[in-house]
């Protein structure tokens, strides 16, 4: 809910939106919101896209689920991506379970210092994937020399899913950022369920 006692004036820059009212929305889409484990806050802001509602949840499962790329990997993809697009949600949703996966703390503050070269920190194939997922992110593609490079450590489908991961959490933070989702409570690192 949006704080009463702060100006929503239009000429502030601060955004406050009070999530939708799930109750007016489709059949389908309440279910699928209801059956959802963690209503974390970017699904309680969803609502008011129904039309894609239930895709969205479908795509997010496929990524948490369904792709071939390691977990780790994809981890550090999304971190790549909160770091690039200075998404504080992002970042911080995604430290428990980059930790879960391998992530470690020095790799953190590699990603988060753009150090994605430092050999101390990161081998070979994840400097490579990082660097693909770097230029995808500034350029729009990876350079073939780059993109055969990763093709090395990686097969076509880990890099495909890489570019799907890239997008889904590029998109995420266009729509975080714009509509000022606060970050989710959290308690020993996992989510408050709500």
């Amino acid at each position: 809910m949006a704080d009463p006692t702060r100006s929503n004036d239009p000429i502030s820059s601060t955004v406050e939106i009070d999530y939708p009212d799930f109750t007016q929305l489709p059949e389908d889409v309440r279910d699928t919101f209801e059956k959802l484990p963690t209503k974390v806050n970017f699904f309680r802001m969803l609502g008011y896209s129904p039309g894609a509602f239930v895709s969205m949840i479908d795509l997010t499962n496929a990524i948490f689920r369904d792709l071939t790329i390691s977990d780790y990997h994809k981890e550090l993809m999304v971190l790549l991506v909160a770091a690039h697009e200075q998404v504080a949600y992002e970042w911080e949703q995604h430290v428990s379970i980059a930790q879960v996966a391998g992530v470690r703390p020095e790799q953190f503050m590699a990603i988060a210092e753009n150090r994605l070269d430092d050999m101390q920190v990161f081998k070979e194939d994840e400097r490579v994937l990082l660097r693909f997922g770097q230029a995808i992110l500034e350029q729009g593609k990876a350079p073939g020399v780059l993109f055969k490079h990763a093709q090395k450590h990686f097969s076509l489908q880990e890099l495909s899913d890489a570019i799907i991961v890239l997008g889904y959490y590029r998109m995420l933070s266009g729509y975080i950022q714009t509509f000022n989702i606060a970050i989710d409570a959290q308690t020993d690192g996992n989510w408050i369920k709500g």
